[in-house]
């Protein structure tokens, strides 16, 4: 029976990264590997792997996404221009993601 890992972002959230290299820049993220808890955010640059030349081949140049991890990173609120923790709220039995800062219902 497959697990269900529970994570605080979603694909198509506004994200800010809080630490490493890419620290402060506000994207959206594209995609979510639950397994290896990486997140690839749009905005980020790709990385640059250059493959060496075999045996009469051209050495090639190859750009790869630049995954984060799902701890590095916090879910942006436009309305307040600030980045938040994000809590659970139950109403008439449904679960709503929402903004511990401003209170407000993730859409």
């Amino acid at each position: 029976m497959k697990k269900k890992i529970n994570c605080h972002i979603k694909v198509g959230d506004k994200v800010k990264v809080i630490t490493g290299t890419n620290k402060g820049t506000i994207g959206t993220i594209n995609s979510i590997i639950f397994k290896k808890s990486i997140v690839f955010i749009e905005e980020i640059l790709p990385r640059i792997k250059y493959i060496k030349n075999t045996q009469g081949e051209e050495s090639k140049k190859i750009e790869i996404k630049t995954p984060i991890h799902i701890s590095n990173v916090m879910v942006w609120d436009v309305e307040t221009n600030s980045g938040s923790k994000v809590g659970y709220k139950i109403i008439e039995n449904k679960k709503y993601r929402y903004f511990k800062k401003s209170g407000k219902i993730i859409s």
